[in-house]
């Protein structure tokens, strides 16, 4: 309390004035049409600048949800698009779509991997497909309950079943390493004419990608006398130095399709 009076004692004067000030300023508005106009203009003015800052922050909190609404739609879109498909285009219905995001990848490594923040709890399995809003990004390797890794085509490991969409002959897609947008399409027999441009898309044989979906576009083609088969230099779909929103592909009677493929292994191996 005595640090109080004491405060006022020594200011005394500056309060005495600032007080003055705003009794003349009041008065002054109270009494003068034209400085409440004024006033009341800049109250305005402050209080839309306050509502446009609350609005943003708004919109930057709510982007989060937003995006993740989004996600969700392009997943049922793709999902249905892929259950559509006439079945001479894809391995079968029974498709589930996980929508996902990279929250960490590399690019310029011989063996490249993607990180998801999707896992088990979600539904993500191993040996199940991912693909990106541009096309084939790769196949999921292991999973824990919240996260994944993926082995992208961009991998010395990665074997991708292809085909030419514009003609059905099919290969094996491989990446050489050295540069990042480009895999090389193997196993097309010499005959076959490529153009440059041709759409190179998942053939689907083994049940973990859908037929149909896209892997590049072919740039050039390489023919091999002695084998019979050119090799075709695909340049890929997705950007793998920007990837973001992903799809986890679940086909959910891949276990059936494994069987069938099994049996048949062992009865033709009789």
């Amino acid at each position: 309390m005595q640090n109080l009076l004491l405060f006022f004692w020594r200011n005394h004067f500056t309060l005495l004035f600032v007080g003055l000030e705003v009794i003349a300023f009041s008065l002054l508005i109270s009494t003068n049409s034209f400085h409440q106009t004024k006033v009341h203009q800049w109250s305005i003015a402050m209080a839309g600048q306050l509502y446009d800052i609350q609005f943003a922050c708004t919109q930057y909190l709510g982007l989060s949800s937003e995006n993740e609404e989004l996600r969700l739609t392009n997943a049922g879109l793709l999902e249905s698009k892929i259950q559509n498909q006439p079945k001479n285009q894809s391995t079968h219905s029974g498709f589930q779509v996980i929508p996902t995001v990279a929250i960490n990848s590399t690019y310029h490594f011989d063996n490249n991997y993607i990180i998801i923040n999707t896992g088990s709890a979600d539904g993500v399995e191993p040996a199940t497909a991912v693909v990106g809003p541009k096309g084939a990004v790769g196949i999921v390797h292991s999973v824990s309950s919240n996260f994944a890794s993926i082995i992208p085509l961009i991998h010395s490991n990665s074997d991708i079943s292809a085909r030419l969409k514009s003609n059905s002959y099919f290969g094996q897609c491989t990446w050489r390493g050295f540069n990042e947008s480009i895999i090389t399409l193997e196993n097309i027999p010499n005959h076959v004419e490529i153009k440059s441009g041709d759409t190179v898309v998942t053939r689907g044989s083994g049940g973990v990608f859908p037929s149909g979906i896209i892997i590049g576009f072919a740039l050039e083609s390489e023919k091999n006398e002695s084998s019979g088969f050119q090799e075709i230099s695909v340049e890929l779909a997705t950007d793998f130095k920007n990837v973001h929103s992903l799809y986890v592909i679940k086909n959910q009677l891949k276990p059936e399709l494994d069987s069938i493929i099994t049996q048949t292994q062992e009865w033709i191996g009789k």
